[in-house]
């Protein structure tokens, strides 16, 4: 099998100890099926919804964004 990254986001705080718990901060982003009633062959059958509100002192970085559909909620 090969990988081939499409997507690729950090997650930067401004404290060395963090200035929230990483459980928090990978429920910001969200990978969707876009059709259930097939089979998924590709990463484009897949949407990226992100939650751009984050905790005080942390900042999302999008490094790597292949997604066709990605949508931000506040």
């Amino acid at each position: 099998g090969r990988m081939a990254c499409r997507g690729l986001y950090v997650f930067s705080h401004e404290s060395y100890l963090g200035n929230a718990p990483s459980n928090q901060l990978f429920e910001k982003i969200e990978i969707h099926r876009i059709d259930h009633s097939k089979v998924a062959r590709s990463y484009k059958d897949y949407t990226v919804v992100f939650d751009e509100k984050m905790p005080e002192g942390v900042t999302l970085y999008k490094i790597v964004n292949s997604f066709k559909d990605v949508k931000a909620v506040n």
